[in-house]
């Protein structure tokens, strides 16, 4: 199992087969005790004890407090991964790039109408690809200026999904 975690600005890529895991390549000696019926867990790490709580904040994200320090992190498997990718090579940190398709893929949901402000994070459209379903989300606040697929579209990568505006100031 291969997974993607963004801690801030890092980002680790982590594999796990069987006991055997390794971070960014590297054999990691881990072990993680307690149950999931509570959050509180033990860490042992790098022959160190660590008092560990972590929290589901959405989907993919975590807020994890390690020896009472919270660290904001998202968790992604290779497809989301991929995805997010993308999106930041067209531009979407940039605030306002318009959404495209970051794979072929179908589109089974649109959470967004023309005129709608989203925050960034904020689910914009659904798309079905290898399989799997990806929520692709704002990437800066915005209005829905225009949807240029509707449910049930067949997409190519690359193809114009969702454009914004800046958002009117109600103040």
């Amino acid at each position: 199992m291969e997974f993607f975690v963004h801690i801030g600005d890092r980002r680790l890529r982590v594999e796990r087969h069987g006991s055997e895991i390794r971070v960014d390549g590297e054999p990691v000696e881990a072990e993680l005790q307690g149950g999931r019926a509570h959050p509180v867990r033990t860490l042992r790490a790098a022959a160190r004890t660590h008092r560990l709580i972590a929290t589901r904040n959405g989907k993919g994200r975590w807020r994890v407090d390690l020896d009472g320090e919270r660290h904001e992190s998202e968790v992604l498997d290779r497809g989301q991964e991929a995805i997010r990718a993308a999106r930041m090579a067209a531009g979407g940190a940039g605030g306002l790039s318009p959404l495209t398709a970051p794979m072929p893929g179908l589109v089974l949901r649109i959470e967004v109408e023309v005129g709608d402000r989203v925050a960034e994070g904020d689910g914009l459209v659904i798309v079905e690809a290898m399989k799997m379903e990806n929520e692709l989300t704002a990437a800066a606040p915005a209005r829905v200026s225009a949807v240029h697929v509707s449910e049930g579209t067949a997409v190519e990568k690359g193809q114009l999904l969702i454009e914004f505006e800046e958002p009117e100031d109600d103040g």
